[in-house]
């Protein structure tokens, strides 16, 4: 049976998505702002619509008649793919509800503190007085509402929150930010397919960060954990059950991102969809899982199929991007993963000579490839 989509968004991530369903035999439609991305050519047809504009990403649904509208590794597209999907009947894992709890920090954050789960202390501010008798510094300032690592801070002291807050106000579609006390520890993240109230899918997987002047850019992916003990990894799981049957998560993919404290394991977010770091590919090259096809089909009415088999072996493997200064030009015989493993997938995202996509000025990817680790 021939099935169809509108992808929303054409970044790399998206074009993961159209490339593996074009295999699978399905139409694929993209749509964004601008005609930019390599999305644009993955797709079968890309359309100039903006993917936050709810009314017009369902005409142009209804227009195509789609059977699924979906994202990958886009924040500000999930609460779209959920409005869509409720107004015209098309099938979707999370309610609008659902999407927006986990798209805005600030609802979060008060979601989890309403039910005891990964305390953090953390305050909405809205203006500067909002700051007046929050005392847990060091503290990071966020927006409630961006992508991308934009408009975020790490701050000591009241005085450094107060003059954070502009660039965080700007980066919010809301127009607020939240201020949280500083989490210490590795990072992990984790994948997790819910079907049927249950976790059929659990794969934690280190999250290494960029050693620059920007917060929270990963650099790198290992899978499996080596962070991760036993204990740990039974922690997670437990607040991921919890987590899920408070919110009341029924079907359908989640990706945690976690900072391991002395306290114990702590949300930092948990996103609606799959990752935007081309995971599911490492998930792939380590386990055989195929997470992105899967996704797309359980849409469509399929049963999950049976989650990866654990691996016996001790074999890691590690997914690094190339990361660069987005204002020099691509060079391609600059860059080498060999030193760090046997390389087994490499992609770059540019031809030579050509400018990485600059979202804040200081570093941006020119791709991305994955290796077998040395042990």
């Amino acid at each position: 049976m021939s099935r169809s989509a509108l992808v929303l968004g054409a970044l790399p991530g998206q074009a993961d998505a159209m490339h593996r369903l074009r295999s699978a035999g399905w139409t694929v439609y993209a749509c964004g702002h601008v005609a930019d991305g390599p999305g644009v050519a993955a797709a079968n047809e890309f359309f100039v619509v903006d993917i936050v504009d709810v009314d017009a990403v369902a005409a142009l649904c209804g227009r195509l008649e789609v059977d699924v509208v979906y994202s990958v590794g886009s924040d500000i597209a999930m609460p779209t793919v959920a409005a869509v999907s409720e107004r015209l009947g098309l099938p979707l894992f999370h309610s609008s509800e659902i999407t927006e709890t986990l798209h805005r920090k600030d609802l979060l954050r008060a979601f989890l503190a309403d039910r005891g789960v990964s305390p953090v202390a953390h305050r909405v501010v809205r203006d500067e007085s909002q700051l007046a008798g929050f005392e847990s510094y060091p503290a990071i300032v966020k927006p409630v509402d961006s992508q991308g690592q934009r408009g975020i801070t790490i701050v000591e002291n009241g005085s450094q929150a107060r003059s954070a807050l502009p660039a965080a106000w700007a980066a919010s579609r809301n127009g607020a930010a939240v201020i949280e006390e500083l989490l210490v520890g590795p990072e992990v993240s984790v994948h997790v397919f819910v079907v049927d109230g249950r976790i059929e899918l659990f794969l934690p997987s280190d999250r290494h960060v960029w050693d620059g002047p920007l917060t929270g850019i990963p650099s790198a992916h290992t899978m499996p954990s080596r962070i991760l003990g036993e204990h740990d990894t039974a922690e997670i799981h437990r607040l991921a059950e919890h987590f899920i049957g408070a919110l009341g998560v029924v079907t359908g993919p989640l990706y945690f991102q976690l900072i391991i404290t002395e306290a114990g394991p702590r949300i930092v977010e948990v996103a609606p969809r799959l990752d935007g770091c081309h995971l599911w590919r490492l998930i792939e090259v380590h386990t055989g899982f195929d997470l992105l096809t899967t996704c797309f089909a359980m849409l469509t009415g399929e049963p999950w199929p049976g989650g990866p088999m654990p691996r016996s072996d001790d074999v890691h493997h590690t997914l690094r991007f190339h990361l660069t200064d987005p204002k020099v030009p691509f060079d391609p015989t600059a860059w080498s993963l060999t030193g760090f493993g046997d390389v087994v997938f490499e992609e770059f995202h540019l031809e030579p000579g050509e400018l990485a996509r600059d979202t804040n000025g200081l570093v941006a990817r020119l791709g991305y490839g994955i290796t077998r680790d040395f042990e």
